[in-house]
């Protein structure tokens, strides 16, 4: 992903979680392997990155689990945007993840 935009980082994690869907053994698994995709991303490692997805997203998903969390100490800047793209990032990859393992199931039935 070149440009960030909403569109863009849907479109990612789209394509993380098919990748993840494929696979995973259960659902479990999946959403294991989205916390390994979310934290590894470059989008999350490099602060220059977090901050575009703070600053040209919605980013409420994140914002929230930072309240959710409270501050702790040495909280900083970047590290506050690199743990508001992490969260961000893992929100749209659960969803993704849980909305085909939904359709498999009513595809099942």
């Amino acid at each position: 992903m070149n440009n960030v935009s909403d569109y863009n980082l849907n479109a990612m994690v789209s394509e993380w979680a098919v990748e993840i869907f494929e696979q995973a053994d259960t659902e479990e698994s999946a959403y294991d392997l989205a916390q390994e995709y979310a934290d590894g991303s470059e989008w999350v490692i490099y602060h220059y990155k977090s901050h575009q997805i703070c600053s040209l997203c919605d980013t409420s998903n994140g914002e929230s689990m930072i309240d959710e969390m409270g501050l702790g100490e040495n909280v900083t800047y970047d590290s506050i945007a690199s743990t508001i793209a992490y969260w961000e990032i893992h929100t749209r990859l659960y969803d993704a993840i849980a909305s085909l393992y939904q359709i498999t199931k009513e595809l099942v039935q």
